[in-house]
């Protein structure tokens, strides 16, 4: 197997796994968000839970956006992958 295509696979794999960080990282936020949010509207709940809700939602529109990049830049390793792999003419 040539270094090229290690190379490759190796950032391909490590492409994929910091995906998944993010969506798991995206999903707890997601969940911190909403259990914050609903907690600030139960009586005598404290003004700043509707704060840190908002911080939790900003942070998954973060995360959604890296998630993203993260697909993109996956998207043109699995291309490189697939030539490297390819037959030779």
């Amino acid at each position: 197997m040539s270094d090229a295509l290690v190379a490759a696979e190796a950032t391909e794999r490590g492409l994929r796994e910091q995906i998944a960080d993010l969506v798991h990282a995206r999903a707890r936020a997601d969940s911190e968000a909403a259990r914050l949010a609903d907690r600030a509207t139960l009586e005598g709940a404290h003004a700043e839970l509707s704060e840190l809700a908002g911080r939790y939602a900003q942070q998954s529109d973060t995360l959604a956006a890296e998630i993203a990049t993260l697909r993109t830049s996956l998207r043109t390793a699995e291309l490189e992958l697939e030539r490297l792999r390819a037959p030779a003419d």
